[in-house]
C-alpha cells in the first residue's frame, strides 16, 4: 500500500490477513507518482506490478504501538513549537503594521514586558486583537510545556536517549527527536544511508559521465533530523569539547567552513547511531574513531 496518514493503522489491520505488509512511498515510484492518470484502482495495479518486479521503494514503519506513540508525542511537541513560533511572528508583524517598530526583543512576549508595547497602540480594536493573540500565545506556550513533559515521560522507556544527552550540545529535545524518528538503529546498514535520511547526503546528477549541475545536499529525508544535528553543532561550538575539536580538525583538513560543519553534523549522527546499535555508553573518544 502507499504511505499516508493512515498507512500504519491500515498495515496493522492488514497484518492478520496477509503474509507480509509493504508500505511504499509513491514519490519514489515514478510509475505512480508521475502518472497523469491517477485512480485508486489504477494505482493498485501499478503497485502490484512494482511488487512483482521487486522495483518498489519500501518505507519503514514502527515495529510496535509504543514506538508509534512515542513518535506521535514528539511530533505533537513539534506542532506546538511551530504554532508558538507562528504566533510570535504574527504578533510582531501586527505591531510593525501599526507603526510600533522597535519590537526586536523577547520582552514583547513576556507577561511583564508586553504592557509597555500594548500602551503604544493607539487604536482600541488593534489593542484588543493583540490581547487575543497574547491569550492564544500563552495557551500555546502552556500546551507546549505539557507536550514536552509527555514526550520526556515516554522517552524514559528508551535508555539510549540518556546516552545521547551526554553528547556536547545535544540538549533534551534533540535526543528524543532522533530516537523517535529513527525508531531502530538496525534499519540503516551503512552510515551514509543515515546521512541521506537526515538530509546530509551529497547528490550529483550526471549523464554519460558528464555532470549536469553542482553537487548539493539531497533534499529527500527528514528535515527535523538535520536540524537536530545543526542545533547540536551550534551549541557545542560555544565550549571546548570533542565536537568542537572534531570541527577544527575537519576545518584544517578541508579549508572550508561549510564542509567542516557538515562533516561534524554527520559525525554527531553517526556517533549516536553507533552507541545505540552497539548498546554502549557514550565516550568522547568516539569522535576520534574513523570507522564511525
Amino acid at each position: 500500500m502507499e504511505a499516508g496518514p493512515i498507512g500504519n493503522w491500515a498495515a496493522q489491520v492488514a497484518n492478520d490477513h496477509t503474509t507480509k505488509v509493504f508500505i511504499c512511498d509513491p514519490r519514489e515510484n515514478a510509475l505512480i507518482y508521475k502518472s497523469s492518470h491517477k485512480h485508486d484502482k489504477v494505482d493498485t495495479k501499478k503497485l502490484c506490478r512494482l511488487l512483482r518486479l521487486n522495483e518498489f521503494k519500501e518505507v519503514y514503519r514502527p515495529e510496535n504501538d509504543q514506538r508509534a506513540l512515542f513518535k506521535a508525542a514528539v511530533q505533537h511537541y513539534q506542532d506546538f513549537r511551530d504554532q508558538l513560533k507562528a504566533l510570535k511572528q504574527k504578533t510582531k508583524a501586527m505591531y510593525r503594521q501599526w507603526g510600533i517598530i522597535n519590537v526586536f526583543t523577547d520582552s514583547v512576549y513576556s507577561v511583564s514586558g508586553r504592557d509597555k508595547f500594548l500602551q503604544q497602540v493607539k487604536h482600541r480594536p488593534i489593542y484588543l486583537q493583540l490581547k487575543r493573540l497574547y491569550t492564544l500565545l500563552d495557551a500555546t506556550a502552556a500546551m507546549k510545556q505539557e507536550a514536552e513533559k509527555s514526550m520526556a515521560s515516554l522517552g524514559r522507556n528508551y535508555p539510549e536517549i540518556k546516552e545521547f544527552k551526554k553528547i556536547p550540545g545535544m540538549g533534551i529535545i534533540g535526543p528524543h527527536t532522533f530516537d523517535a524518528y529513527i525508531q531502530t538503529p538496525h534499519r540503516f546498514a551503512k552510515r551514509n544511508r543515515l546521512w541521506k535520511y537526515c538530509r546530509l547526503a551529497v547528490t550529483d546528477r550526471t549523464s554519460d559521465g558528464k555532470p549536469l549541475g553542482f553537487k548539493r545536499l539531497d533534499k529527500s529525508g527528514v528535515s527535523e533530523l538535520k536540524a537536530v544535528s545543526y542545533r547540536a553543532f551550534l551549541s557545542a561550538m560555544k565550549g571546548d569539547n570533542e565536537v568542537r575539536r572534531f570541527y577544527l580538525n575537519s576545518l584544517q583538513r578541508t579549508h572550508d567552513r561549510k564542509h567542516a560543519r557538515l562533516n561534524t553534523q554527520r559525525k554527531i549522527l553517526s556517533v549516536m547511531l553507533s552507541i545505540w546499535k552497539k548498546g554502549e555508553a557514550y565516550r568522547a573518544e568516539l569522535f576520534l574513531d574513523p570507522s564511525i
